[in-house]
């Protein structure tokens, strides 16, 4: 339940590329109907952020915090619920000109007794919506490398 990959090949060197895809204040840029709110400062580990997706009363709330900051190479988000559960992990990693990213992403809708039959729904759901963000995030990095 939940975990995909989506790669992406973005015509921007890496550290643009990282820029781009961490700047999670900017998250809300690129998934529809979402605001972002975040801790001061720049992102490291044990530095927090929350999506809240959609309107009213049916917005979701998805509270995260950074595991893993390694700047322009990788990064790792951990979903700390209360809805949902679960962790993002990016590779940015150069490659002939360009650069590749491997976003990894694990999404488990809490309570896990729900979130399994919702599985069939929401996986092919998460995958689109994400590829979409994915590839409007490389569109940015590429604009801001010319």
């Amino acid at each position: 339940m939940g975990t995909f990959d989506l790669v992406r090949r973005v015509p921007a060197d890496p550290e643009r590329t990282f820029e781009v895809f961490a700047d999670f204040r900017r998250h809300g840029d690129f998934i529809p109907m979402t605001t972002i709110t975040a801790d001061d400062g720049p992102p490291r580990p044990g530095w927090r952020f929350t999506a809240v997706s959609g309107l009213g009363r049916l917005a979701l709330v998805d509270r995260m915090e950074v595991g893993v900051w390694n700047p322009p190479h990788e990064f790792r988000i951990d979903k700390l619920g209360p809805m949902l559960d679960g962790w993002a992990h990016v590779h940015v990693i150069p490659e002939a000109g360009q650069t590749r990213v491997v976003w990894r992403e694990r999404i488990v809708v809490r309570p896990a007794v729900l979130g399994r039959p919702a599985s069939v729904v929401t996986d092919p759901v998460n995958r689109l919506m994400f590829g979409r963000a994915l590839d409007k995030m490389a569109e940015r990095a590429a604009a801001g490398s010319r």
